[in-house]
């Protein structure tokens, strides 16, 4: 997108779009970190453990996910609004958790359901609760779904916009989206400028996708061939 002379035009005239990639990037990183821990131990609780309504539960949480960002938004503002934590990393993580963990959980335990019982049963007789399971043996054999999951959960929180333009509206503070949003002139629409600092926006993206590539593919096809 664009020619040479519109990157040195982005950094000359919009220096602040590499602060913008390293908000999105961290806000991403600490998300997916967040929503593998805790939607893993979510996930292989409700595949694993055996209990009265959880497949109620992962419904419930169906339900709730189809619910607009706009219409909880407010919400959302007011609470952190009240705790202080607007224009805050803390206040995105915690909103794209709560977004994007239902998710998270259903693909992890369709991945979880196809990790055989047998090697649980061994790890029982050897003496393993359910905490050893899950990390010593779990995670381990789930790594190919964690991975396609991990970058699934890394686009979604660095693509979104909503959110972050409510909770994060100082300047330094901005994601990719949200400061790129906000490039267009008085009198005219820079698409040139747009077009160069989306492609820049997204380098870290491909970068992530090229490096776990193997990884990513098995996750994603390992559910059909087992």
């Amino acid at each position: 997108p664009g020619t040479f002379n519109n990157y040195i035009k982005i950094f000359n005239n919009s220096p602040e779009l590499l602060r913008y990639i390293l908000n999105s990037t961290i806000i991403a990183a600490f998300t997916t970190v967040t929503i593998i821990l805790f939607g893993g131990l979510a996930a292989y609780a409700l595949v694993r453990i055996k209990f009265r309504g959880s497949f109620a539960i992962m419904l419930g949480m169906l339900a709730v996910s189809m619910f607009p960002n706009i219409a909880i938004l407010p919400a959302i503002f007011i609470v952190f609004k009240k705790l202080n934590l607007i224009n805050s990393y803390p206040s995105l993580i915690i909103a794209h958790t709560g977004l994007f963990i239902t998710m998270a959980i259903w693909i992890l335990a369709n991945y979880i359901r196809t990790i055989p019982f047998e090697i649980e049963d061994a790890a029982k007789m050897d003496g393993c609760g359910p905490f050893g399971i899950f990390w010593r043996i779990i995670l381990p054999l789930s790594k190919p779904g964690i991975f396609a999951t991990g970058l699934i959960v890394f686009i979604f929180s660095w693509n979104e916009f909503p959110l972050s333009l409510v909770l994060l509206h100082d300047n330094d503070m901005r994601t990719a989206p949200v400061g790129i949003s906000l490039y267009p002139g008085e009198y005219s629409f820079p698409w040139e400028t747009i077009s160069t600092a989306t492609f820049l926006s997204i380098i870290p993206v491909l970068i992530i996708t090229g490096i776990f590539q193997k990884q990513i593919i098995g996750g994603l096809t390992s559910g059909s061939n087992k």
